[in-house]
C-alpha cells in the first residue's frame, strides 16, 4: 500500500517537472542568454580590431 502511495504523489511530480522543462527557457534566462550573445560579439568585434588589416581578402595565402 505505501508503494502505491509514493506512485499517487511521485506521479503528478513527475509531470509538472517534466512539462516546466518542455515550456523552455524562462525570461530571465532567456535574457541571460541574448547578454551573454551580445557579450561574445562585442568581444570578437574588439578582437578583430586588433588584428593587422588583410590586403588582399578572398585571395587565399
Amino acid at each position: 500500500m505505501k508503494k502505491l502511495a509514493t506512485a499517487v504523489l511521485l506521479i503528478p511530480a513527475l509531470i509538472v517537472v517534466l512539462a516546466g522543462c518542455a515550456s523552455g527557457p524562462s525570461p530571465e534566462q532567456q535574457a541571460r542568454e541574448a547578454d551573454q550573445q551580445k557579450e561574445a560579439e562585442r568581444q570578437q568585434a574588439e578582437f578583430r580590431k586588433g588584428l593587422p588589416p588583410i590586403s588582399n581578402p578572398g585571395q587565399g595565402w
